[in-house]
């Protein structure tokens, strides 16, 4: 009789039932009296200088060192996106400190934006969602 039992269990089909999903992670929603989208950003260019990597070659000027640390490698040449057209982005570099950050729409894009007040005012301004 237990050969019987242990042949019924082994012959009958197994029900297979599917693993559920890990739910969604939620987030609460935050409104304030500004909102801005976020972004991911990068080291600053401080004087050309990456402030995460700093010096990487002492035979390179300052204003050219951020195009040998890995962080802006291949990125070319970094201009101000508000600066006027007429400024020398070289001068800009090495005078000012470059923030650099993710487009909010547009990941595969940068957007970078000088230390100036005028500047820094026109990028808070274009990305203010409530204004």
């Amino acid at each position: 009789m237990e050969n019987e039992l242990t042949q019924q269990q082994n012959t009958e089909p197994t029900q297979v039932v599917p693993a559920m999903p890990p739910p969604n992670q939620k987030m609460i929603e935050r409104r304030g009296q500004r909102t801005e989208p976020y972004t991911r950003r990068l080291p600053q260019i401080r004087g050309g200088i990456c402030e995460y990597c700093g010096v990487m070659d002492n035979k390179v000027p300052s204003q050219f060192q951020y195009t040998l640390c890995p962080h802006f490698k291949g990125l070319g040449e970094m201009r101000c996106s508000y600066c006027d057209e007429a400024k020398n982005p070289t001068d800009v570099i090495r005078q000012s400190v470059l923030n650099i950050a993710e487009h909010p729409d547009n990941p595969d894009q940068y957007v970078v934006w000088c230390n100036s007040y005028e500047c820094s005012r026109k990028h808070e301004a274009r990305f203010r969602v409530n204004r």
